[in-house]
C-alpha cells in the first residue's frame, strides 16, 4: 500500500489558481474544469442548516475512504465514490462530484496508489473548506405550480432527506422519509405514497429492489417511482425502467430539474389516477348495464307439455350482442328465435336490445303471416332507427307448432341450427336458403324476405334441435388456438340429445366445451336447445283445487305412481314430501284466486322424476324467500318447506310465464336422506 501523504501539505500549485478546490486536485485528475461543469449545479434552497449537514456527511465519507483504502476494498472506496459523485454539486463543489467519478474510474481499473493519493487530498481539502466557509443565506426555493401529492423521499444519507423534505415541503408537497429499503417499504404499505424519489445505492435492501416492489405491489402498483442516484450509465438507467421506474434523475440534481421532474410525474399520477377511477366507473356502469341485459336475455326455460326450451347465454365482455327469446303465441304456436348483432360493446349491446324488442313486438303482431313477412317487417323497422350500413345483425326465427313437432322458419344469414334424433344421430340440415342478414344493404335489395325461401320441418321424437351463435362455431381451444372442431361440437351435441336426463342441454353443452379446452369468452355465446319430450315419459297430469286436503291426496299419488315405475321406497317418498310441502306452500302462502287450480304434470326418466307445477298466485321470489328460511333456526317452523325441497331436489326452477307460477322440481332416482342432494343448478325469478 503507498503511503499516505500528510493532509496539511497542500499542492504546490495552489496559489496560482482562483479556485481552492481545483488548486487540491488539478494535478490528479486529468481536465477538472470541464468535468466539474458537467456536475454544477444551482444551489437553490441550500441554506446553512444543509449545508452543515453535507459537510459532516463529507467528513464520513473522507473517513470511510481512507478506511477503505487503507483495507484496499476496491469495492468499499466506490461505495464511497458514489456518495462523493452524488455530494459535491450540491454543496456548491463540482470538483468533489469528479473527485468521486475519478475514484470509481481508478478502483473499477485496480490502482490503489491513486486511490489512496486522491483520498489524501480530498482530507486536506475537506480541512480547508470547513475553515474557510461562512454561513450561507438559503437561496430562494424555485416555486413552480404547487406540487399536490404525497411523496416518499427513500435515501440513506439524512443531508439529502433533509434538503428533499424542505425543497418539497415548501413547494406545497405533503412529505415522509425513510432512512433505508425495509422503512421504505413500510411506509408504503401503511399509505402508498403517490410519488416515491428513492436512491440507488443503499444498505439492505437496494434502491432498485425499492422500486420493484413498489412498482409491482398490489396497493403500491401505482405510485410513481423516480430513481436518484449519481449512477448514469445505460445500463443503470435501463435497468431502472424495466423495474418500473417512472423516471430517473442524476445526482447532484439541479434543484429546478428535480421540481419539473417531480411535478410532470405528479401531475401523470394524477392523470392516471383519474383514468382509472373512469374506467372502475365505467366498469361499474357496464356490469349493472351486462346485469340489466342478461335480466332481459334471461335463460329460463320453458315449458310445454310435449318439449321444453333452454338456453345458454355467455357474452364475451360486461354487455353482449346476441339475443334470443321464446314467447308463447295466442295460437298454441311457440316463437323462438335468436340473434346476432355485429361486433362487440356498448353498441352492439344496445342495438341488441332494439332488436330484441321489434322481434318480440312483430312475433305477437304478425305471426300469423309466417316468418318470411315477420322478418322483412323487422327489416322495416330495424332500418328506421339504425342507419348505419355497418350494422346489422343475423337472425334465425322459428314458429313451432308442439303438438305436431312441426316449425316453419326463416334464416337471416345466421348459422343453420342443427337437429338430432333421441340417438345422438346427427339429421339432414336445414335447406340453406333464407336471405341477408337485417340491416345489410337495407336501401338496395328489394322483396329480400320471400315466402319462398322459408323453412318447413318436422322434429323426430324424443329429438333436439340445437340453434346457436357463430361464438360457439368460432370458438378456440386455450391450448392451439385451433377453431372448434365439428367433430368436437357434434360429439357434444350428441351426448346432450341422447340422454334424457340431462337436465340442462344447453348449459351441459357449454361446460363440455369448455372442458374440452375451449375458450368461450372471445365472442358472445348462446345457444337454444328445444328439447321434444316422449310423451310415453308423462306418467301423472292433475289439477286439484286449493284445499290440503287435495294436497294430500296429489302427493300420495305421486309417491304410489313412482313405486309403480319401480323407485325405491325412500325416493318415492321423497317425492311425497317434496309435493305435499310445495302444496301447501301454494295453499297457505301463494296468495292465488280461490277459485283456481294447483296443477302438477309428473314425467319419469332413466335417472330422475320431474315434478312441475303450476299455480295462478301473484309473482314472488322463490331465491329470496328461500335465503329468509336458511337464516331461521332449524326448529323453526318459519321456511321449514322450503328447507325440505332444497335438502330434496337436485335442480329447482322457477319461472313466470303466462301469469302463472311455473315450478320444475328435479328429484334423483337414487335419492337418500343420508346423503345431500347433488346440486345441478338452480334459476329462480330470471
Amino acid at each position: 500500500m503507498p503511503a499516505m501523504k500528510n493532509p496539511s501539505v497542500q499542492p504546490a500549485d495552489m496559489s496560482r489558481e482562483p479556485n481552492p478546490s481545483v488548486t487540491w486536485f488539478a494535478d490528479l485528475i486529468p481536465e477538472l474544469d470541464a468535468r466539474a461543469e458537467g456536475y454544477r449545479t444551482s444551489l437553490e434552497g441550500v441554506d446553512d442548516q444543509i449545508l452543515d449537514l453535507f459537510g459532516e456527511q463529507l467528513r464520513l465519507a473522507a473517513r470511510a475512504l481512507s478506511a477503505a483504502v487503507a483495507a484496499g476494498s476496491f469495492t468499499a472506496i466506490r461505495e464511497q465514490a458514489h456518495s462523493l459523485t452524488g455530494m459535491g454539486g450540491a454543496v456548491g463543489v463540482p470538483e468533489i462530484s469528479v473527485v468521486g467519478d475519478e475514484l470509481s474510474r481508478q478502483a473499477k481499473q485496480g490502482n490503489l496508489a491513486r486511490c489512496g493519493e486522491l483520498a489524501d487530498r480530498l482530507s486536506g481539502w475537506l480541512v480547508s473548506w470547513t475553515a474557510g466557509r461562512t454561513a450561507l443565506a438559503a437561496a430562494p426555493v424555485a416555486v413552480g405550480a404547487g406540487l399536490n401529492g404525497h411523496i416518499l423521499i427513500v435515501d440513506d444519507e439524512r443531508p439529502n432527506r433533509v434538503f428533499l423534505r424542505k425543497l418539497l415541503t415548501a413547494n406545497g408537497a405533503r412529505v415522509v422519509e425513510a432512512a433505508n429499503g425495509a422503512e421504505a417499504l413500510e411506509q408504503a404499505g401503511r399509505e402508498p405514497p403517490d410519488l416515491a424519489l428513492v436512491d440507488v445505492n443503499m444498505p439492505g435492501i437496494s434502491g432498485y429492489e425499492v422500486c420493484q416492489s413498489l412498482t409491482r405491489g398490489a396497493a403500491t402498483a401505482a405510485t410513481a417511482v423516480i430513481m436518484v442516484t449519481a449512477r448514469s450509465t445505460v445500463e443503470d438507467v435501463e435497468r431502472a425502467f424495466s423495474l418500473g421506474a417512472f423516471d430517473y434523475i442524476r445526482k447532484p440534481f439541479h434543484t429546478r430539474e428535480l421540481l419539473a421532474r417531480v411535478r410532470h410525474a405528479l401531475q401523470i399520477k394524477q392523470q392516471n389516477d383519474a383514468l382509472r377511477q373512469w374506467q372502475a366507473r365505467l366498469a361499474r356502469e357496464m356490469e349493472l348495464a351486462g346485469a340489466l341485459q342478461r335480466k332481459l336475455l334471461s335463460t329460463r326455460p320453458f315449458f310445454q307439455p310435449s318439449f321444453e326450451v333452454r338456453s345458454a347465454y355467455q357474452s364475451s365482455q360486461s354487455v353482449g350482442g346476441d339475443v334470443f327469446e321464446t314467447i308463447a303465441l295466442p295460437d298454441g304456436r311457440v316463437c323462438i328465435y335468436v340473434g346476432d348483432v355485429s361486433g362487440h360493446g356498448v353498441g352492439p349491446a344496445l342495438i341488441s336490445t332494439l332488436l330484441k324488442a321489434l322481434v318480440n313486438e312483430v312475433a305477437r303482431e304478425l305471426f300469423a303471416r309466417g316468418p318470411a313477412v315477420m322478418c322483412t317487417e323487422i327489416q322495416r323497422r330495424f332500418h328506421h332507427y339504425v342507419t348505419n350500413p355497418e350494422i346489422y345483425a343475423t337472425l334465425f326465427i322459428a314458429l313451432l307448432d308442439p303438438a305436431a313437432r312441426s316449425c316453419v322458419a326463416y334464416n337471416c344469414g345466421h348459422p343453420m341450427p342443427l337437429v338430432y334424433d333421441s340417438s345422438g344421430n346427427r339429421q339432414a340440415p336445414f335447406p340453406d336458403r333464407g336471405g341477408l342478414p337485417i340491416g345489410l344493404l337495407a336501401d338496395r335489395i328489394q322483396d329480400r324476405y320471400r315466402a319462398a325461401d322459408e323453412i318447413t320441418a318436422v322434429l323426430p321424437p324424443g329429438g333436439s334441435l340445437f340453434i346457436l351463435t357463430d361464438g360457439l362455431l368460432e370458438a378456440r381451444r386455450t391450448d392451439s388456438a385451433a377453431i372448434c372442431a365439428e367433430a368436437d361440437l357434434s360429439a357434444v351435441l350428441a351426448e346432450a340429445a341422447r340422454d334424457p336426463d340431462i337436465i340442462d342441454p344447453a348449459d351441459y353443452t357449454r361446460a363440455r366445451l369448455e372442458a374440452r379446452g375451449y375458450a368461450l369468452r372471445e365472442d358472445d355465446c348462446t345457444l337454444v336447445v328445444v328439447r321434444c319430450l316422449d310423451r310415453a315419459s308423462q306418467r301423472l297430469e292433475r289439477a286439484i283445487g286449493l284445499n290440503l286436503e287435495a294436497v294430500d291426496a296429489l302427493a300420495l299419488d305421486v309417491e304410489q305412481c313412482l313405486l309403480q315405475a319401480g323407485w325405491p321406497e325412500e325416493a318415492a317418498g321423497a317425492a311425497r314430501l317434496l309435493a305435499m310441502e310445495h302444496g301447501v306452500n301454494v295453499v297457505e302462502h301463494a296468495h292465488a284466486p280461490p277459485d283456481s287450480r294447483l296443477e302438477l304434470a309428473l314425467r319419469l326418466t332413466a335417472r330422475h322424476a320431474w315434478l312441475i307445477f303450476q299455480d295462478a298466485g301473484p309473482e314472488w321470489d322463490y331465491q329470496e324467500r328461500l335465503e329468509y328460511s336458511e337464516r331461521q333456526p332449524l326448529d323453526s317452523s318459519r321456511g321449514r318447506g322450503l328447507r325440505m325441497i332444497q335438502a330434496i331436489a337436485v335442480h329447482i326452477d322457477m319461472v313466470r310465464a303466462g301469469h302463472k307460477n311455473v315450478f320444475q322440481f328435479v328429484i334423483n332416482r337414487d335419492f337418500s336422506a343420508g346423503q345431500p342432494a347433488h346440486r345441478s343448478g338452480e334459476r329462480a325469478n330470471e
